[in-house]
């Protein structure tokens, strides 16, 4: 760990405290977790610097969400949403404009575990994503504060403080809903870790699901069953073998996810389910991989029935495949980000924000709402793999969210120099 940080103690307790709230995602966990106590504590942190809480946003279920939300809103009922609201906070009485508005998401992945100091860091579920650079958004507004004086112009700042990140729900009841209410900026800083350097450019994915609903059978009589293992089996590794090479040429990636019907040895499985996942970096190359699934199992249904239906003990199995067998996308056609901007650029770069050149690197994030509100950036400290994002390691170094700090500060000071009042409305 580094030894050395200027982190201020009063943030760094603040990290600490909201570690130890439990956030975890109820799209993981299936039960309500304590995020509104974490947005009251990061709100009444903000109000000290100078932010008042313009919105809480309880979310409603969005017409694009992935059938996983769908599943789990109608699971939890009308607690789900409730417990799952994100806030937007303002730098001052904005009326409708902002020049920069930061995002970052409250919720985390599960298991919780509460906050435990390390040297020159600390460890705990969130530490690094996210609510280590959501503390250091704070940091670095209050040090460019204290050194600009009151009388000059100030950028118009806002903070989107989400929940809806984790867990599949690609941001579609928390960042989504707060930009379409134009709660947007000039420039929509994303932070999230990213190696320091930030991308203007994100990946999404869609996820298929295979599944099968049909009869069991014991080993006396598997003629009689339904055998959902055979189905899936068959039918992942046709699609593997014919979407690997569309997937190459279209710079996809994609994830046989998991195969599941049953693990005892003297049954015919008759229901079971598979996923695959499908990364894209372009919308068009998305779409181009979805059709060509659609393709492929028609294909590989058609292969098993030939193969299959002259097999005694897979007849009654090839010959129900259509009445058992479901398809379906559980989330697909969602948006990429991709933008660019000189402006922004060259403001970036000034206050020492480098960005990668190269974006193979580049991920899944809300950033893809930002798509044609702004210029959007995915930019924060740490590493998701480094500091352990998602796994029991997780720790940040607050070295790390000093300089994230420091850049911040340096990056407002030059917006305060060359604020001219236009910048992205509120609708």
């Amino acid at each position: 760990m580094a030894s050395r940080s200027m982190f201020s103690q009063h943030h760094k307790d603040l990290l600490s405290e909201l570690i130890s709230v439990d956030t975890v995602t109820p799209m993981e966990s299936g039960r309500c977790c304590d995020l509104p106590r974490a947005l009251d504590l990061y709100a009444a942190a903000a109000q000290r610097i100078g932010f008042t809480t313009l919105y809480r946003h309880v979310p409603t279920l969005d017409c694009e969400a992935p059938v996983s939300v769908k599943r789990r809103a109608e699971e939890m009922g009308p607690e789900f949403f409730a417990h799952q609201a994100s806030i937007v906070l303002g730098s001052q009485d904005i009326h409708g404009c902002a020049d920069v508005m930061f995002n970052f998401h409250i919720d985390t992945v599960g298991p919780f575990f509460p906050a435990r100091n390390l040297q020159g860091g600390i460890h705990g579920r969130g530490a690094a994503d996210n609510k280590g650079p959501g503390v250091a958004i704070l940091e670095g507004i209050e040090r460019w504060a204290a050194n600009h004086p009151p009388e000059k112009r100030r950028p118009r700042l806002l903070i989107q403080c989400v929940a809806g990140e984790e867990g599949g729900a690609m941001g579609v009841y928390g960042t989504k809903q707060l930009m379409e209410l134009g709660y947007h900026g000039s420039l929509n800083i994303f932070a999230i870790p990213s190696g320091g350097a930030y991308f203007d450019s994100s990946t999404c994915s869609m996820t298929l699901e295979l599944s099968v609903d049909g009869k069991g059978a014991t080993d006396d009589a598997p003629h009689r069953g339904d055998n959902a293992s055979l189905i899936l089996s068959y039918l992942c590794a046709e699609l593997a073998r014919q979407m690997g090479p569309i997937c190459s040429r279209t710079d996809v990636r994609m994830t046989l996810a998991g195969v599941a019907t049953g693990d005892m040895h003297n049954r015919v499985y008759g229901t079971g389910r598979a996923q695959f996942n499908f990364s894209y970096r372009t919308t068009r190359s998305g779409e181009l991989v979805k059709s060509a699934v659609t393709s492929a199992i028609e294909t590989a249904g058609f292969r098993f029935v030939d193969i299959f239906g002259g097999i005694d003990v897979f007849t009654r199995t090839a010959m129900r495949l259509d009445q058992i067998l479901t398809v379906r996308w559980l989330k697909s056609g969602l948006p990429v980000l991709t933008n660019r901007n000189a402006d922004w650029e060259r403001k970036l770069a000034d206050a020492g924000i480098k960005r990668h050149a190269d974006d193979a690197e580049s991920f899944t994030c809300d950033a893809m709402w930002g798509q044609g509100r702004g210029y959007s950036i995915m930019w924060g400290p740490g590493s998701l793999s480094t500091n352990g994002a998602h796994t029991s390691s997780e720790h940040i170094d607050f070295a790390d969210l000093d300089q994230f700090a420091d850049q911040v500060a340096a990056l407002l000071f030059i917006a305060s120099n060359e604020v001219t009042g236009a910048a992205a409305c509120l609708t």
